[in-house]
């Protein structure tokens, strides 16, 4: 049984395709620099997702411990680190997907956690806004990467180009707008001159880092059509 697990998992990444297995019980073994993925039930969780056409909302980053324990660095508000079991069980019917950036080094997969380090205990960012005073989580995993061993795992979508014309997304927007920073900035006092605005910011989702071709899977129990 072992080994046709084995087998259908290997068979499920050359595919490009999740493979339904146990949540979380049975994790291979990871490695510092790992990005864990999960769909969480915050209230922007739908709009992520729909926007993103993903079930991925939320993306942390492991680190192996000095005790050889795996835990993630994530932006929650604060960023944080939690112990990866306490991190899927948050997740939404505890399912997790692992993947892992193809010929990193330890070196770089150190590097991408020091980074990640960096931005402990900052702020949320609800907003989704390009400034890293606050941060939220795909952010903290393209910075990690980017600023780290200088490699991009992910990329920089403009928000106009996702499907943010769903209702959740809509009403996600409809109650943040006036509280934006780009809009407070720009002066921008009405909702369609700061949508305006918000179309052209610039944003990095949990979706766009899982399905950047240099990562590749290595355990999922989203099953069959998780990227």
């Amino acid at each position: 049984m072992k080994y046709a697990i084995q087998a259908l998992t290997a068979l499920a990444a050359v595919l490009g395709v999740g493979l339904t297995l146990a949540p979380a019980g049975d994790l291979p073994q990871l490695a510092t620099g790992d990005i864990v993925f999960q769909k969480t039930t915050t209230s922007a969780s739908d709009a992520i997702m729909l926007a993103s056409s993903s079930q991925y909302t939320h993306v942390g980053l492991v680190e192996i411990n000095k005790a050889g324990k795996p835990v993630v660095i994530e932006a929650v508000g604060p960023v944080r680190e939690v112990p990866l079991d306490a991190w899927i069980k948050k997740g939404n019917g505890r399912l997790v997907t692992i993947k892992r950036l193809k010929g990193l080094t330890e070196d770089q997969a150190k590097q991408a956690v020091a980074s990640a380090r960096q931005y402990l205990g900052r702020p949320y960012d609800h907003y989704f806004y390009e400034t890293r005073d606050q941060i939220y989580c795909s952010e903290l995993v393209y910075a990690a990467f980017k600023d780290g061993p200088g490699l991009t795992v992910g990329k920089e979508e403009k928000v106009r180009d996702l499907n943010i014309d769903t209702s959740a997304a809509q009403k996600l927007i409809q109650q943040r707008w006036k509280t934006h920073p780009l809009c407070k900035s720009k002066g921008a006092q009405s909702f369609k001159a700061c949508y305006d605005l918000i179309l052209d910011q610039t944003l990095v989702t949990p979706a766009s880092i899982a399905r950047d071709p240099q990562v590749e899977l290595v355990y999922t129990s989203f099953g069959w059509g998780a990227e």
